[in-house]
């Protein structure tokens, strides 16, 4: 991944994130533990503890496509 701008990646994941809290999402599934997810708050969890996340989570009704960032969002960041 790369950027022209500095920090763009953070600012991405920051924005994914905002946008997920608001539609009450829990999770974000990295798949890969890196210092760079772990310094914007990422934690690994224990593999019963993500399955007992994922079979409690997978009943909430989806959020229709095409996902959008809310245009109010964009100020908070």
């Amino acid at each position: 991944m790369f950027s022209w701008s500095s920090d763009a990646s953070k600012m991405a994941l920051a924005g994914l994130v905002g946008q997920l809290r608001r539609w009450d999402f829990e999770v974000i599934d990295c798949q890969m533990a890196t210092s760079h997810l772990a310094s914007l708050g990422a934690r690994e969890v224990p593999r019963a503890e993500f399955l007992a996340d994922v079979t409690r989570l997978i009943h909430r009704p989806a959020v229709v496509a095409p996902w959008a960032l809310e245009k109010d969002l964009l100020v908070t960041l």
